[in-house]
């Protein structure tokens, strides 16, 4: 248990234990009383009832002093407010719920695309609190929504893009569902004087928050997958992205195939944000790699996957202020064991005046 006031049990202790020791040694004024004469007083004293009756206000007198300072203890102590450091998943989770937004700029029938997919559709069945959605290349997929049946049945049949893809005969049925699902990612549009970039995506995935440009009780994340070259004449550029990301306290996550030196400053832009920047080997089907080999790859994506689920977004209040760890008061363990032995007590002295 730790203290927020340390000084208060420190003030308190020692005024305890003046006043216990004032007590004690503070001179009484003897009262000149005429005592009653009483008769063989030896005789009475030496009675088992009396001595037992003597015996009892004796120890009565103790359970007071020793109830008093215990009881005086708790209150110094609650005064100095208890807190608790660490607060539970679950309290930190409704507290600041987590808005996670996937954002796609490779084909949604990849075989990495699937990785992820398939990852976030087993996750959606273990959230409890958190929002999810999905963008692509130029549009709102999966706005961020906590139906999480509803996203568990998109991001499997999103998922199964690939396999659909990779049949050689597919069934009509087959070939309809996947230009439908190609569809709903968007169609490829052509531009006279623009060409999309990766930061204008990044910069479309992270307007998919609510009250973006502000900060938010959520923990906002974007998951990234896809190339990570520089950007030519982007609408957004690396400086505009970046204050996007801060003034919106959005933590950007980058997975890609794209070597480190060859990225330009995304690096950079997610390292500031708080997340990571993972240059991945990718595993591909139609490579010469074993069913072996490319299993080991895509454990090895996942275990990336993992490491930033692992990492949420730091908690940030309105003004900026980074909360390393939530710091509640936490004073009912003290106030319940005073109260307990006031009740004991109470009880107990009952019983002997009986």
């Amino acid at each position: 248990m730790e203290l927020r006031w340390w000084w208060v049990v420190v003030v308190g202790v020692t005024a305890l234990v003046v006043i216990v020791a004032g007590a004690f040694l503070w001179p009484l004024r003897q009262q000149q009383r005429r005592l009653r004469p009483l008769a063989w007083t030896g005789r009475l004293t030496q009675l088992p009832e009396y001595a037992r009756a003597y015996r009892r206000y004796r120890i009565l007198l103790a359970a007071i002093a020793a109830t008093t300072v215990a009881v005086s203890l708790c209150a110094i102590i609650a005064t100095a407010r208890p807190v608790s450091a660490q607060a539970t998943t679950a309290e930190i989770n409704r507290a600041h719920p987590e808005d996670i937004m996937l954002c796609l700029e490779d084909d949604p029938a990849s075989h990495d695309a699937s990785v992820l997919l398939s990852y976030f559709r087993d996750q959606a069945a273990k959230f409890e609190t958190q929002r999810l959605g999905l963008t692509s290349r130029a549009i709102r997929v999966i706005p961020l929504t906590r139906d999480y049946p509803y996203l568990q049945e998109q991001l499997g049949r999103y998922a199964g893009l690939e396999r659909l893809k990779s049949e050689q005969k597919p069934a009509p049925e087959n070939t309809a569902a996947l230009q439908r699902a190609q569809q709903e990612f968007g169609r490829a549009v052509s531009y006279s004087d623009y060409k999309l970039t990766v930061n204008d995506a990044l910069a479309l995935c992270m307007k998919g928050f609510p009250g973006v440009g502000k900060t938010s009780d959520a923990r906002r994340s974007v998951i990234y997958l896809g190339p990570a070259g520089g950007s030519t004449a982007p609408i957004y550029s690396d400086t505009a992205l970046s204050a996007l990301a801060k003034s919106s306290g959005i933590q950007l996550n980058v997975l890609t195939r794209t070597t480190l030196d060859a990225s330009g400053a995304l690096s950079g832009i997610a390292d500031a944000s708080g997340g990571r920047f993972v240059s991945y080997v990718a595993a591909d089907p139609k490579s010469g790699n074993s069913a072996t080999q490319r299993e080991a790859m895509d454990a090895a994506l996942r275990s990336h996957l993992d490491d930033i689920r692992s990492h949420p977004p730091k908690l940030t209040r309105s003004d900026g202020t980074i909360l390393v760890q939530q710091v509640r008061d936490r004073p009912n363990t003290v106030l319940i064991v005073g109260l307990a032995m006031v009740v004991v007590f109470s009880i107990s002295l009952a019983g002997v005046r009986r």
